[in-house]
């Protein structure tokens, strides 16, 4: 049950007015009625400002403490409301609300967080189960990190609890950011992030908010057929953490690139080019700076001996480039892709992935960067799930005759 009746409401966490009005913690919306005499009184809010200011009613109200009829505490950090007279009543109706938070009336910045907890889930159970354990190790001499692992039965979900606890109070943002760190690690090896169901704090807070796109996996149910490695102490661990953040530093956004990319609604056109052009900037920074696209392309696709399974014979198609007949059609179109659609020139004649080639590219395109990535890390991960991983693509491909045209698009 997520809409709650509310009784008591302040915007000091202090003095305390008697309310009806109900709160949507899933939407994280917050609706209340208050008489104009309440507001002016014990609020201590100038009508004035209902009329000349109201950025001031922001101001004063954008922190909002609640109280539900069974005596459970609700912050709602950032709100911004929508104001309504009635009669001789005030509707107050929430626009937005960054975070609600559970069990305390605090800001979070004020909270001592020594225990944080990711509550996640995969769609179809069976199949991550093989490929997740669960394990604990120390991330420093204060800082412990588990990860848990269980199915449910009843709605066919793998269930994931990520949890850093700490010796000493800490900030939440520096807790929950190794969290999250770990989140992106799955990424490369599963090829997803799972669900966060909700996040919990000290054993009682709960929040409820809005994830950033890049840590939103698909809206789809997810099959596991992405996965190249295990999740376990091997990959998953102090040393590979720190040189994540150092890869992640080195590249600044790019990685946040990859994620939103991956995660986003886009035209799966434009996925590709930014796909490239992820590629591009990646092998840039980290490897030579003096290299051409095509050579970026090539390099990349050869970079690993799992990397040179991606491309199939249908992609290594040699087509004229130049008058020469030396150029896999796959790396041509992406290329080609990339310049176009960062270009957006109408009046060239570019070789693109067009219809269900987007798609198909799109696999093997972010496939090649998340081993590159894996390789450049030192990160294990099997062979043979790439393998399989490529032959369910190229499967994909047969299955609905995908042939890579060598026309150019039309001016």
């Amino acid at each position: 049950m997520y809409e709650i009746n509310i009784k008591k409401l302040s915007i000091n966490k202090i003095d305390f007015l008697k309310i009806n009005g109900n709160i949507d913690l899933k939407s994280r919306k917050l609706k209340f009625d208050i008489s104009f005499e309440d507001l002016l009184v014990k609020l201590n809010v100038p009508i004035k400002y209902l009329f000349i200011n109201p950025d001031r009613i922001y101001e004063i109200t954008k922190n909002t403490f609640v109280i539900d009829e069974n005596g459970k505490t609700y912050s709602c950090i950032n709100c911004i409301f929508s104001i309504f007279i009635q009669n001789n009543n005030i509707r107050f109706n929430s626009v937005s609300i960054d975070l609600i938070m559970e069990n305390v009336l605090s800001e979070l910045d004020d909270i001592k967080v020594n225990s944080i907890k990711f509550k996640t889930f995969y769609l179809n159970g069976l199949y991550y189960s093989r490929y997740i354990k669960s394990f604990e190790f120390l991330y420093n001499m204060k800082k412990n990190i588990s990860i848990s692992t269980y199915n449910a039965n009843e709605d066919k979900k793998f269930y994931i609890d990520f949890v850093i606890t700490s010796e000493v109070d800490s900030n939440y943002n520096k807790l929950s950011n190794i969290l999250y760190t770990i989140l992106e690690i799955f990424m490369l090896i599963i090829g997803d992030i799972p669900t966060i169901k909700n996040i919990v704090i000290n054993d009682n807070i709960n929040l409820y908010f809005d994830l950033i796109s890049k840590y939103k996996p698909k809206k789809m149910k997810s099959y596991g057929n992405k996965i190249v490695g295990t999740i376990s102490q091997i990959t998953i661990n102090k040393n590979n953490l720190n040189k994540f953040l150092r890869f992640r530093k080195e590249t600044k956004i790019i990685y946040d690139l990859f994620m939103n990319t991956l995660n986003s609604d886009e035209y799966i056109e434009i996925k590709n080019c930014n796909l490239v052009q992820i590629m591009e900037g990646m092998y840039k920074t980290l490897i030579n700076s003096n290299v051409q696209l095509y050579s970026i392309l090539n390099n990349c696709f050869n970079y690993s001996k799992a990397s040179k399974k991606i491309l199939s014979r249908r992609d290594k198609r040699k087509i004229s480039v130049n008058n020469k007949i030396d150029t896999p059609i796959f790396l041509y179109k992406a290329k080609n892709h990339r310049n176009y659609l960062s270009h957006l020139n109408v009046q060239e004649e570019k070789n693109v992935f067009y219809n269900l080639e987007n798609p198909y590219a799109f696999w093997k395109l972010s496939l090649c960067i998340r081993l590159f990535i894996l390789e450049y890390l030192r990160i294990d991960y099997n062979i043979n799930n790439v393998i399989k991983c490529v032959i369910d693509i190229n499967d994909w491909a047969v299955q609905r005759k995908i042939r890579f045209s060598s026309k150019k698009n039309k001016k």
